[in-house]
């Protein structure tokens, strides 16, 4: 063998393990690629699965004092509405008791005896027993 087929062939074995190594290089590097993107995953659900939960957590909070005050405001809007309607239940009351007596004032004057008697009908009625 000469001096020049061995260099030859040290450059040959110099070149496959340079191509070797940087198959094994880029090889490590994928699989860490590979992690890293599997930690960004999971550290992004986890970031928006918190803040989703904050979230959550905000609206309620904001919805159950909106449920007092819109419950408030029905509680009053009920009271006004039957204190409203006992009042004016309580004037039809007034108004129906004024006309039934009026009605009935008007009936037993057309009905009395005086009455009878000053329009010339007597009923008197004497019934002797003999």
């Amino acid at each position: 063998m000469t001096p020049n087929s061995l260099f030859s062939i040290f450059k040959s074995a110099i070149s496959v393990q340079k191509w070797w190594r940087g198959q094994l290089v880029r090889r490590s590097l994928r699989h860490a690629n590979t992690c890293a993107l599997v930690i960004q995953r999971w550290w992004r659900h986890t970031i928006n699965r918190l803040r989703n939960e904050r979230r959550v957590k905000a609206l309620v909070m904001y919805v159950r004092p909106e449920k007092a005050a819109v419950l408030v405001q029905s509680v009053c809007r009920m009271w006004l509405a039957r204190t409203r309607y006992k009042r004016y239940q309580r004037a039809a009351l007034v108004i129906q008791q004024n006309w039934r007596h009026l009605s009935f004032r008007r009936y037993s004057s057309a009905c009395s005896v005086n009455n009878m008697a000053d329009n010339g009908i007597d009923l008197n009625i004497e019934i002797v027993v003999g």
